[in-house]
């Protein structure tokens, strides 16, 4: 009677020891991903206020007034007199690309 008592006394001993280990492990690897998770955004963030960063420098480089004054200073070219921004189109070219739009999408 002893003898069996002290086993299933050893079982439960043991198997909540093995539980309370696999609760403690579990534990520990779920905050070792949230930390490299925390990371990986932090990263992250870091990279995207970085591109935000070039994509600003970009825009500076390649603002109108910098190249136009760059082309006309160090290239020595001149400014047009025309306005080159408008376009002209007739009636006839805008009717026949409704027509083709229209057959396109009937």
């Amino acid at each position: 009677m002893k003898g069996s008592s002290l086993k299933i006394f050893l079982g439960i001993v043991i198997t909540v020891a093995t539980i309370v280990f696999i609760y403690v492990a579990v534990l520990t690897e779920i905050k070792n991903m949230n930390k490299e998770r925390l990371n990986k955004i932090e990263s992250l963030n870091e990279k995207q206020n970085r591109t935000q960063a070039l994509m600003v420098e970009i825009q500076k480089l390649s603002a109108e007034d910098r190249v136009v004054k760059f082309a006309i200073e160090t290239l020595k070219m001149e400014r047009p007199v025309d306005n080159l921004e408008s376009i002209s189109v007739s009636k006839e070219q805008i009717q026949q690309i409704e027509k083709i739009l229209n057959n396109k999408y009937d």
